[in-house]
């Protein structure tokens, strides 16, 4: 069961994402997850708060955020999405090399996911 300010929490700052107030969102998230570090929805949290930081074009913290989804969730729903949001950052940070170790590790550990398909076909545009 979930508190439901707990709840209350999490679905306000995923609107605030929704609506494309990132910054706000990102704020919310990270106020989510220090209050809430144990929530069921602290996963996605992390994941949101990823995809917040990668909209305002912040690509380090994109990839801290989808990095410590993994570490501290690797058996989420959203890992095969975390690596490829992770491989989008590491490619507008210019680490390519990064980038092909990141689709090639979802297309290992993630070969049936709807972010293999993706990863194939980025890996392809990155050439060698």
């Amino acid at each position: 069961t979930v508190d439901r300010h707990e709840q209350a929490s999490f679905e306000a700052a995923l609107a605030l994402f929704r609506a494309g107030d990132f910054r706000a969102a990102a704020s919310d998230l990270k106020t989510f997850l220090a209050r809430y570090p144990a929530s069921p929805y602290a996963a996605q949290a992390q994941y949101w708060l990823g995809n917040a930081h990668y909209q305002l074009k912040d690509y380090k913290a994109a990839s801290a955020a989808q990095r410590s989804l993994l570490e501290r969730h690797p058996d989420s729903p959203r890992a095969p999405d975390a690596l490829l949001n992770l491989a989008a950052s590491q490619i507008e940070l210019a680490d390519r090399n990064g980038a092909r170790n990141t689709l090639n590790r979802i297309l290992k550990e993630h070969p049936d996911s709807e972010a293999a398909s993706a990863a194939r076909e980025r890996l392809k545009s990155l050439g060698k």
